[in-house]
């Protein structure tokens, strides 16, 4: 049950990273501040969770597990929360 959280957790936070790197913002991520920085950095959570995926599970049943727990929780702390953060760092 907790590699599947953090399973999900990885995989769904990537795509914060992923888009606020292709919108070329300034926002702080494993690797630093730049938006190319944040892009690596979601494709190496996106990578690990679906290796981790597949040692836990097998990638065939992707469609039949219940990962979306972390993946829920991940997607719920960056609506709440993101909105603050992007404010702080655009006034820098």
């Amino acid at each position: 049950m907790l590699l599947d959280f953090l399973i999900g957790v990885l995989l769904m936070n990537s795509l914060p990273h992923f888009v606020l790197g292709i919108t070329k913002t300034r926002f702080l991520g494993m690797f630093g501040y730049k938006p190319i920085a944040n892009i690596w950095y979601s494709v190496v959570q996106f990578i690990l969770a679906m290796v981790l995926f597949h040692v836990q599970h097998g990638i065939e049943t992707i469609l039949t597990n219940g990962i979306f727990l972390g993946a829920a929780c991940t997607c719920l702390l960056f609506l709440i929360f993101g909105k603050t953060i992007l404010k702080f760092y655009l006034k820098k």
